[in-house]
């Protein structure tokens, strides 16, 4: 029989609520009916809070690499 503590929230507990409520932050943000490239802004802002610098740099690095690849190219300044 497995022991059940009462009034005691464990480590794995406040894990599932922290991801609940970052789950619900997510769609507040989505109700708001952001676009894509907004949502690809906010990851990179997001990112930018981290604490762990490597991962920082690895996450902002990818966002802006997929950000770059689905950018139009501009010809206004090159006239091309």
């Amino acid at each position: 029989m497995t022991k059940i503590n009462f009034g005691e929230s464990t480590s794995e507990e406040e894990e599932v609520t922290d991801r609940a409520k970052a789950r619900e932050i997510v769609q507040v943000v989505l109700d708001h009916g952001v676009s894509q490239n907004q949502v690809y802004h906010m990851i990179y802002l997001l990112a930018l809070e981290l604490e762990n610098q490597e991962n920082m740099k690895k996450i902002t690095r990818l966002v802006k690499k997929i950000t770059s690849n689905n950018q139009p190219k501009s010809s206004l300044i090159t006239g091309e």
